[in-house]
């Protein structure tokens, strides 16, 4: 009996440790999407410094013209100007341009583009946090896991089209800003002695429940889409058709 444990216990061990050594291709494409949104990110913040700080110099050079311009205007219209005083606007064209570049000149975005922005990268947060997550959940929740992975990455291409007021949009943030993580975490909160087969194989069959409504939340966004091309399909057959083009 005791040999039959050991082995049983040295079976889960090496079933673990294959596992986390050898990636399912749902994992390895989340990896891929997750390096790709990460460089475009990147690629992004990077652009916005460097308009931000086309933004500033120009500010601080359209000072520094201008307080130029008044200091010889000045010494032309009204009196020439002095070393001293030279000095003094000199003193003041400094701080002025120095106050352009450094205040920031960024405008908050709409209001819309961010809840715009913030609906589309549910997918990638979602993604992110169950990469993170993967491992200290049991390896009977792997197929279930594979399949929100799957989930995610056909997701991840339509949920932006959505406005962000959309009832599908919603049921988006609920799934995984609630549900998704809200089951993994009170799993993970249980002590280990509480992870018993039959709770972990509940836990599988939860996060397989919620591939499933992932899978029907895609569907139902191409369903709208489907719609769309349906209108515009109708439209062109009654327009041109009619008239033998």
């Amino acid at each position: 009996m005791t040999m039959r444990i050991e082995i049983g216990w040295a079976l889960g061990r090496a079933e673990d440790f294959l596992r986390r050594q050898i990636k399912t291709k749902a994992v390895r494409e989340a990896e891929a999407r997750q390096r790709e949104r990460q460089a475009q990110e990147n690629k992004v913040r990077f652009q916005e410094r460097a308009r931000e700080a086309g933004r500033r110099l120009g500010r601080a050079a359209a000072v520094t013209g201008l307080s130029g311009a008044s200091v010889i205007g000045y010494g032309i219209a009204v009196a020439p100007v002095g070393g001293p005083s030279l000095v003094a606007a000199g003193a003041a064209t400094l701080a002025a341009a120095t106050a352009a570049l450094v205040w920031p000149s960024r405008r908050a975005p709409a209001g819309e583009s961010v809840a715009r922005a913030e609906l589309a990268a549910l997918p990638f947060r979602a993604e992110d946090y169950l990469l993170r997550h993967r491992d200290l959940l049991p390896s009977v929740a792997c197929a279930a896991l594979d399949a929100i992975h799957d989930a995610l990455g056909e997701l991840d291409r339509h949920l932006g089209e959505l406005h962000p007021d959309a009832p599908l949009a919603g049921e988006a943030h609920r799934l995984l800003q609630a549900h998704l993580p809200g089951l993994i975490d009170s799993f993970l909160a249980l002590p280990k002695s509480a992870r018993t087969p039959d709770v972990c194989g509940r836990l599988a069959q939860s996060l397989g429940v919620l591939a499933d409504e992932l899978a029907r939340l895609t569907t139902e966004i191409g369903r709208d889409r489907m719609t769309s091309f349906e209108t515009q399909e109708r439209f062109v057959q009654s327009r041109y058709r009619e008239r033998g083009w």
